[in-house]
């Protein structure tokens, strides 16, 4: 009987819900020179038992082509996923790579002032964890997926799984030389008006 309470109890306490880590931008088309903006979010928190995984931290690793994007390292902003005021950290971030670490507010567990992870993550199957943006320098194909991103429990890191994102960079087209003609010659008569 004491056997059956504790698998039972080992049964009601474990946890084996992997989250998904997922990568979206806000188009699938860019132009040269324009801004992607990436959010990252950790997804499936509840499982099928209506168990729900929470966690207190954090970090994630990107590397990019420095040939087609630029991380704007200002750009990477928290999203309130482990409460308010929590410590984040972007040391080693660059152009070309993108480091950030996150942990819960040390008196969140214990201080009502600081809502915490459980608070902001109660319920939701979907959490936001953070954004950052990107320029786009030169045309290409992109595979937008990190080197590593990791939950973390207490300091015990959490299993997941990362799916990125993929999104093109295409060439600004040149304006065409038809309508570049047209519109010389309509100023070349406006002007010519103008001088009568």
């Amino acid at each position: 009987m004491k056997k059956f309470f504790l698998l039972l109890l080992a049964a009601a306490t474990f946890n084996a819900n992997a989250a998904l880590i997922s990568i979206t931008t806000n188009k699938d088309v860019y132009n040269v020179g324009e801004t992607i903006i990436a959010t990252v979010s950790a997804t499936e928190l509840i499982d099928d038992n209506a168990v729900q995984t929470y966690f207190n931290g954090y970090n994630a690793l990107f590397d990019f082509d420095s040939l087609l994007l630029s991380l704007n390292i200002s750009s990477i902003v928290d999203l309130g996923a482990l409460g308010a005021q929590p410590m984040v950290g972007t040391f080693g971030s660059d152009g070309n790579t993108l480091s950030i670490d996150a942990i819960e507010f040390i008196f969140a567990s214990s201080t009502p002032f600081f809502p915490g992870a459980v608070f902001a993550q109660e319920g939701k199957d979907v959490v936001e964890l953070f954004s950052f943006s990107l320029l786009a320098l030169n045309a290409g194909i992109i595979d937008l997926t990190p080197t590593s991103v990791v939950l973390a429990q207490g300091g015990n890191p959490q299993s997941n799984t990362i799916e990125g994102t993929s999104f093109e960079i295409a060439q600004v087209p040149a304006p065409g030389t038809f309508a570049l003609s047209l519109l010389a010659l309509a100023g070349m008569l406006f002007a010519r008006k103008r001088a009568k």
